[in-house]
Parts: C-alpha cells; sequence; structure tokens
C-alpha cells in the first residue's frame, strides 16, 4: 500500500517511447522521443524521483536558445508514455 500523500511514481523501460512536457521540462516545446537508459534516483523538493535519458526524435533547444540537443536527462513526472498502434491491443 502507498503511504499517503506520497505520489504514483511512473516507471518507463529502455526502449519506451515517451512524450516530453516542455511546460515541466524547461524545453522550448513538446516533443517524443526513446528512453535510452535505466532511471536514475534523485531527491527533488517534492521527494524521491528518477531522471530518465532519453534520445529525442528530433534536436530541441532549451528555454535559454541552447542547444540543438539530441538527447537529454529529464525528470519522470514530466514524461507521458506514448500509446502505439502494437500496444493499444
Amino acid at each position: 500500500m502507498q503511504p499517503v500523500g506520497e505520489k504514483l511514481k511512473k516507471n518507463f523501460p529502455v526502449g519506451s517511447r515517451v512524450h516530453v512536457s516542455a511546460l515541466c521540462a524547461g524545453w522550448r516545446n513538446d516533443f517524443t522521443g526513446v528512453v535510452c537508459s535505466e532511471p536514475e534516483p534523485v531527491q527533488t523538493m517534492q521527494g524521491q524521483d528518477h531522471f530518465y535519458w532519453v534520445q529525442f526524435d528530433s534536436d530541441q533547444h532549451d528555454l535559454s536558445q541552447d542547444g540543438p540537443y539530441y538527447k537529454g536527462q529529464i525528470l519522470g513526472p514530466c514524461l507521458t508514455l506514448v500509446q502505439t498502434a502494437q500496444s493499444v491491443g
């Protein structure tokens, strides 16, 4: 059972197709990519979470106009699993 107030943490296995939220992650645009590493634990202001390395489908710029980047370390809450035609059963 999950402790009261504990958010349900998402898990993204290597190879998962994900949507990255620009609003959450500090990128200029929302985009998609593929998780390319095991999760790395990190302590945040909201408690324990995980960073994931994500290989982007296309190069991206951050809000500081730095880039282009072809992959980046993204915090788990900024990711959403992309449903593919094969996974829709």
